[in-house]
């Protein structure tokens, strides 16, 4: 009887996870995505550095407990966002999902850039068409799988993956490292 009686005030007084603030966000609806460049901003409300409470913008994310895990999943958008100490570091748009993404929508978004320009990608977009606009990248790595062209932007790492075809597969922004810890909340 004792016994059963301190399991009970164990199970009752354990202390249980907080709730994910996520879960009362709204549920996800469909929208355009635009990314700002170089300042970072996704549908000009979203930007790095942010606090992850503005991701309530695109709604409740569709993988369990994101802010314990620092990752937000929007499958329906082919986006995924990640962070750190509550504040989000890094946008990743999937253009062309593979087979671990799982039921991944294709990303179709807008770069817009401070000269006012504008290039729509998909899974469609040749890396000629990224070279054109933002110049010979800083780093290039090639393989039978996928090539991969790096770019630095006013404090942002820009990573584009491109097919062995030269179509656009993903496009990775994040804060410069350096930069994570001056980020403003």
């Amino acid at each position: 009887m004792l016994q059963s009686l301190l399991g009970w005030l164990k199970r009752e007084l354990a202390v249980a996870d907080p709730p994910d603030p996520s879960g009362l966000w709204p549920a996800p609806r469909p929208v355009s995505l635009k990314l700002a460049l170089p300042a970072g901003k996704l549908n000009d409300f979203i930007g790095l550095g942010d606090p992850y409470r503005v991701l309530s913008l695109l709604g409740r994310p569709d993988n369990p407990r994101p802010h314990a895990a620092d990752h937000f999943e929007y499958a329906s958008l082919g986006l995924v966002i990640q962070g750190g100490d509550g504040l989000i570091e890094y946008f990743e748009l999937i253009f062309q999902p593979e087979a671990i993404d799982g039921a991944v929508a294709p990303a179709q978004a807008t770069l817009q850039f401070d000269d006012g320009e504008q290039l729509r990608v998909s899974a469609q977009t040749d890396e000629s068409a990224i070279t054109a606009r933002f110049g010979p990248p800083v780093e290039r790595d090639a393989d039978e799988d996928e090539t991969i062209a790096r770019y630095e932007m006013s404090g942002r790492l820009l990573e584009w993956e491109f097919t062995p075809q030269g179509k656009v597969k993903r496009l990775h922004v994040e804060l410069e490292p350096s930069r994570r810890a001056t980020a403003s909340p």
